[in-house]
């Protein structure tokens, strides 16, 4: 069993990418936060492109239930927009249940405010910056997108965009503090769904058919309600696959989330 799970974080991590011909130079484990109230979780990777710039950018967010895992899983997402010509920041957050909602949302309206004030040296333009999440990250970039600082795109994958749909998730309860019915309302207002608006930026949503941990039909809705706004979305079902593996296999939707980057923000 130790094997196969080694296995399947090797294939997590390394399979899911898109590479493209530009160099880059990486910074590694940069504290994003003056004061360090988790030194762990206030780190971050960064990677510049070699060239005269300005790049646009990307802040990358990783899933694990909002409860686990690092930005090591977004490694190769981190790389294939680097090799494509983006600056990009590769972030850790606070985890759950030690610390609830909206904590990542904080962290990373902090790493957006750091990412941006280090734009001369990173070669960044401050006007061209995306967010790229999976699972609990994808439902962070899209509910930080609707909610806090403006960006100019999103590209989500097999996030939760409606959190009213789990009365009982083990998940959603250490993110929010409660079941649903015990806070009802919470699981509204964290729901970015909830959110849509007129100058929602544009979305690219990729999620597995065969997700039974969240189901594709969460992004078939969040883009439907997108649609029914007017907003801008764009969506790519991987097949197949379910949660785990609709991630390590997806390089078709890193190349697909990749280029719409690259038309969105040119």
């Amino acid at each position: 069993m130790t094997k196969l799970l080694l296995l399947l974080m090797i294939l997590l991590t390394s399979c899911a990418s898109y590479e493209g011909s530009l160099s880059y130079e990486k910074l590694d484990e940069i504290s994003y936060i003056e004061v360090e109230y988790d030194k762990q979780r206030s780190k971050a990777d960064l990677y510049r492109p070699v060239g005269e710039g300005p790049f646009p950018g990307v802040i990358v967010v990783h899933g694990g239930g909002w409860s686990s895992r690092t930005k090591s899983d977004m490694d190769s997402v981190a790389e294939s927009l680097a090799s494509n010509g983006f600056v990009v920041m590769n972030i850790n957050y606070r985890l759950a249940p030690e610390h609830a909602h909206p904590a990542p949302i904080d962290d990373l309206e902090l790493a957006l405010s750091y990412f941006k004030s280090r734009a001369k040296e990173l070669k960044l333009d401050t006007k061209r910056i995306g967010l790229w999440g999976y699972s609990s990250g994808g439902h962070t970039v899209s509910l930080f997108a609707l909610t806090r600082q403006k960006v100019q795109a999103v590209v989500s994958g097999g996030a939760p965009y409606d959190l009213t749909w789990y009365p009982k998730s083990p998940y959603v309860k250490d993110y929010t503090g409660f079941y649903r019915d015990q806070a009802f309302q919470t699981y509204i207002d964290a729901s970015p769904i909830t959110h849509i608006k007129k100058d929602a930026p544009p979305f690219f949503l990729y999620h597995a058919l065969n997700d039974n941990l969240v189901e594709h039909a969460q992004a078939a809705n969040f883009e439907a309600k997108l649609m029914m706004n007017k907003s801008p979305v764009k969506r790519y079902d991987i097949g197949f696959w379910g949660h785990g593996f609709g991630f390590a296999f997806s390089s078709e939707a890193i190349k697909e989330g990749v280029h719409f980057l690259k038309q969105t923000l040119k």
